[in-house]
């Protein structure tokens, strides 16, 4: 943290090949501050091996994630929520909380106005022909793809990951390694 500026050090021998897991363990941090004390309004990383500082204000970094327009206040907020319910290390998780994260995910869904593509969330160009439903191809394509995952309003409901379980380690396991 410097100066409103939030940034994740990276020492990845690839930087080419960005991992999603990063982009998405940063708006983990931003999220987790959630009075907003530090007053975040950059984020950024720093590619260590390469010595490359990239930053973005928060506002294009939540469009770039996806967020569908949410305001940052509202994506805290229901962040919050779902720590507050949260039982360290609990396994498996119950019926209970999968309805209950599934009403979290339900705060969150994207609130797409009139003239905007569904996809995207971006206002639809002019037509002079007939009206779009879709910015682009590429909009129209990735549409199918996440209704057919459940990312979209007129899918199936997406299946929530189930925790991982851990093997237990024991020493004769060890010896055959």
């Amino acid at each position: 943290m410097v100066d409103g500026l939030l940034i994740d050090f990276k020492s990845d021998k690839h930087p080419h090949r960005f991992p999603k897991a990063s982009a998405w363990q940063l708006l983990g941090y931003l999220l987790l501050d959630t009075a907003d004390r530090y007053r975040i309004d950059t984020v950024g990383f720093y590619l260590s091996r390469s010595a490359v500082l990239a930053t973005s204000p928060v506002e294009e970094y939540l469009d770039l994630l996806g967020t569908c327009r949410r305001d940052l206040p509202t994506l805290r907020s229901v962040f919050a929520e779902l720590l507050a319910g949260c039982r360290a290390d609990a396994e498996p998780y119950t019926p209970e909380d999968e309805d209950r994260v599934r009403r979290l995910l339900q705060k969150l869904a994207p609130v797409i106005e009139a003239g905007h593509c569904p996809t995207c969330a971006q206002p639809l160009p002019e037509s002079t022909r007939r009206p779009r439903k879709f910015c682009t191809a590429r909009c129209r394509s990735r549409d199918q793809a996440m209704r057919r995952r459940g990312l979209l309003p007129g899918g199936p409901i997406p299946a929530l990951p189930r925790p991982r379980k851990l093997s237990a380690w024991s020493p004769a396991r060890a010896g055959r390694l």
